[in-house]
């Protein structure tokens, strides 16, 4: 399994990239959020973090190994879970990622069936199949903050954000373990990854909410 690839963005276009990995040149489908964050960065490197699929029909059909890409490992785990709905397959959730994914976590978490309803290829019976499904799963998603002032691209370029997504998923399981409601775990880990500081553990973060709780 190939999970993350380097190499210079030769094309952009509507639902895959070229990138040229000497001596090869890939295609990979890209979600259209990253379709619009790459398309002015022709001829830069670049790095994806990967996953396939097998595109195709078992019997008697042409069977086609994809390879999907995405700018950072919470989109590419993101874009998995999203998968898990029956009914949504590879090519939708790729047409239906065009926000952030913690923008699309926090739809699915807030319920709001009717913004979700509008992403392409996304109606409101399927609006409703995800929510029901994933409005449970997708709370850590909707914590993930990138750093003030950090670039589209600050994934790509192999830069860590304010904490690996274990630390912050162990966190806010930890907050809520001490009575937190997933509301107030939610507001203290946006407070403390809203600054520049990296946390390398959960005693970390921990330390840090309430030292910023404290009076």
């Amino acid at each position: 399994m190939i999970t993350q690839i380097r190499g210079v963005l030769r094309s952009v276009n509507d639902e895959a990239l070229t990138l040229a990995v000497e001596p090869f040149e890939l295609e990979v489908l890209i979600p259209e959020h990253t379709r619009r964050q790459l398309q002015g960065k022709v001829g830069e490197s670049i790095t994806l973090h990967t996953t396939f699929y097998i595109e195709g029909q078992a019997m008697g059909g042409k069977m086609v190994p994809r390879l999907i890409g995405f700018l950072s490992p919470v989109d590419r785990e993101f874009f998995d879970t999203f998968c898990s709905v029956d009914g949504v397959g590879v090519r939708k959730a790729l047409r239906a990622m065009v926000r952030p994914v913690r923008e699309l976590a926090r739809t699915i978490q807030e319920q709001d069936v009717k913004v979700l309803a509008t992403f392409p290829g996304i109606g409101e019976a399927m609006a409703e199949r995800i929510v029901a499904k994933l409005r449970r799963k997708v709370g850590i998603f909707a914590l993930i903050v990138t750093p003030e002032g950090a670039g589209p691209l600050s994934h790509a370029n192999g830069e860590a954000e304010n904490a690996e997504p274990d630390v912050v998923r162990d966190t806010f399981s930890a907050l809520l373990s001490v009575g937190h409601s997933e509301m107030e775990a939610r507001a203290a880990l946006d407070r403390v990854l809203s600054g520049k500081k990296k946390f390398k553990s959960v005693a970390d973060m921990i330390e840090a909410i309430y030292q910023q709780s404290k009076p």
